[in-house]
């Protein structure tokens, strides 16, 4: 992981990001891709090895998208796979428990600095983030695209 002095703080040059993320279905896969491109550093983990192959094989043959195989919901999963020391960790897992229990375990127990959590369900938006989470809710997502179109 490429480190910066105070000598180069101020000359653009920023430290790569270490993004972990919790479930490769094609949501996971496509933000994986997305920060890859932009320079970061991705840790994948889902309990189905099969899943991975919905990541671009150079990233990781490049190293750029690690893959684990592992439960999103326990803590030796997570520190197996490296999370003690991503900047960002995000649950996309289809089942909102999962997601939810990622994104606590994440927060509370390993203080990772920022938790996003995939939320489909409108309702349980306030209960996530009154524990410290970001959401993202797709439905959201496209309404606020649907009214900007409208405006």
């Amino acid at each position: 992981m490429a480190q910066i002095s105070e000598d180069n703080a101020n000359s653009g040059i920023q430290r790569l990001k270490r993004v972990a993320i919790i479930g490769c279905g094609s949501f996971g896969a496509q933000i994986a891709v997305e920060l890859c491109k932009s320079g970061n550093l991705v840790i994948m983990i889902d309990r189905d090895p099969e899943a991975f192959s919905l990541l671009p094989s150079d990233l990781i043959e490049n190293s750029r998208i690690v893959t684990s195989v592992g439960d999103g919901t326990l803590e030796t999963s997570l520190r197996q796979a490296g999370v003690q020391d991503v900047d960002l960790l995000i649950a996309t897992t289809k089942t909102p428990s999962i997601n939810l229990m990622s994104a606590q375990l994440a927060r509370h127990v390993m203080r990772i600095p920022e938790v996003v959590c995939l939320v489909n369900d409108s309702q349980l938006i306030p209960i996530y983030k009154g524990l410290g989470i970001t959401v993202i809710n797709p439905d959201g997502l496209l309404m606020d695209v649907i009214r900007e179109g409208l405006a």
